[in-house]
């Protein structure tokens, strides 16, 4: 930027990323008392994903908000039947825990709320570079259109996506948040089509044992984490459809996987509305923050790896933030953003590195692998039920004696699957271990135990 100086303005907190973690960040800070400004890269109206997004009631509870309604709330209470990579095995899950939310409406509702509660947000918002004093930064510079934006603050919350904008500038965080690797980048697609054919769509729900509403979602079919999920609306008028793999992995691209199952079922029509991106898999990462500056969202890799949904994990980074500086004469001090971090990782941290075990599992069992899964029984409703709600489940007595028996017969893919369930329950411990004050040598030591015990983490 050049010219003369811009006139130095002042918030409490400013919050780059105007999706669904920055907004409700904005929102859950605005609501403690504190001024917020949120900088938006996109125009009005654009920011957020813009497509459908996977979600459970009990997040946004925990999040403070209220769970999404018709409209925002597309398909949900349906079941979800549940498909092998050959189509020869499924079962069903009935009354999916799973809520469609459409992203648009859900962004457009935080942005609302956030502005009532004297939220100020700008979009059109580049260049962001952040300016430090004694290590910490304390204002930030960017540009508007052709104007130049200067704003200090005591807090900066990075909520722009995977990649950060302002992580890679804070040293401290720089060092312990290394990019997302290409291996753990999952390309997503998800589309809301019209339906051309009525009958079409109906023999394919009849083929799976489905009526309107139910999702039927094939797994393992373009490499071992990958999945197409189809879900015929209750209306028969719209069908929603959604593609991840990860292409790293020599694998087809969500965007390609979801043009070959638009090939294969040409009852499916125009496209309504919709989108698609990268989504970090990796496990959240050990530290998120640093004085003066807090990740939410994907620029944490707060997303649940099972089956990539950020949105309900950020949505509780917000209210976890503003719980934690809610009483705080300063809320960008190391000890009270490690009051943050320390509450997530400790509350959360086990399902996302948990959840990471698994993802790595189905990746190294491959689709073979998920096949014979399916096959064995192991991979069954009571093991996955709780992960298409987000949440840690535990087999009861006779579903565990029945995967032990079942595991115990088949060697190899037991010396793949029973470490990875096995870190399920290691990551309880490793994060209630979680240090809860500031410590260089309490987190140097947590860190060498979580890669002692859990999967390691590639750097990017």
């Amino acid at each position: 930027m050049s010219g003369s100086a811009p006139t130095i303005e002042s918030a409490d907190v400013v919050v780059v990323g105007g999706g669904t973690a920055g907004l409700q960040a904005a929102l859950q800070l605005a609501k403690t008392g504190r001024s917020v400004v949120v900088l938006e890269r996109r125009a009005e109206g654009r920011s957020g994903a813009r497509w459908c997004n996977g979600t459970s009631a009990w997040q946004f509870e925990r999040a403070g908000l209220e769970p999404p309604k018709p409209p925002e709330l597309r398909a949900h209470g349906g079941a979800a039947h549940m498909v092998s990579p050959t189509g020869r095995y499924r079962f069903t899950i009935v009354d999916s825990p799973v809520g469609d939310a459409d992203m648009r409406l859900l962004v457009d509702r935080l942005r609302r709320d956030a502005e009532i509660a004297g939220v100020d947000i700008r979009w059109g918002v580049t260049d962001v570079e952040l300016r430090r004093a004694h290590g910490r930064p304390t204002s930030i510079r960017a540009t508007r259109g052709t104007e130049a934006v200067a704003i200090s603050a005591r807090l900066f919350v990075d909520a722009a996506g995977y990649q950060g904008v302002l992580r890679n500038q804070v040293p401290a965080l720089a060092a312990t948040c290394p990019d997302v690797a290409a291996e753990d980048l999952c390309s997503a697609q998800q589309l809301i089509l019209a339906i051309d054919d009525e009958a079409g769509a109906r023999h394919f729900l009849d083929e799976h044992g489905a009526v309107p509403g139910d999702a039927v979602i094939a797994v393992g079919v373009e490499g071992g984490y990958s999945t197409v999920n189809i879900t015929v609306e209750a209306s028969l008028d719209e069908v929603s459809v959604l593609t991840g793999t990860i292409p790293a992995l020599g694998n087809a691209t969500g965007p390609d996987l979801l043009k070959a199952t638009r090939a294969a079922h040409p009852w499916m029509g125009r496209t309504i509305f919709g989108g698609g991106g990268s989504i970090p898999l990796r496990r959240v990462y050990d530290r998120f923050t640093a004085p003066g500056v807090a990740l939410v969202g994907d620029a944490a890799c707060q997303v649940f790896p099972g089956h990539g949904s950020g949105i309900g994990f950020g949505l509780l980074a917000g209210k976890v933030l503003a719980e934690a500086t809610a009483d705080a004469d300063d809320p960008g001090s190391e000890a009270v953003l490690w009051r943050y971090q320390a509450a997530y990782l400790r509350e959360f941290g086990a399902t996302l590195a948990g959840y990471d075990a698994i993802r790595r599992m189905s990746t190294q069992l491959g689709p073979e692998g998920v096949e014979e899964l399916f096959a064995s029984g192991v991979f069954s409703a009571p093991l996955v039920r709780p992960g298409l709600a987000q949440e840690v489940g535990l087999l009861g007595a006779r579903d565990t004696i029945a995967a032990i028996r079942a595991l115990a017969a088949r060697p190899a893919i037991a010396r793949v699957v029973v470490p990875a369930l096995a870190a399920m329950g290691t990551a309880r411990a490793v994060y209630r271990a979680y240090p809860s004050t500031p410590s260089d040598r309490a987190f140097a030591a947590w860190r060498r135990t979580a890669e002692r015990l859990l999967p390691r983490q590639d750097a990017g």
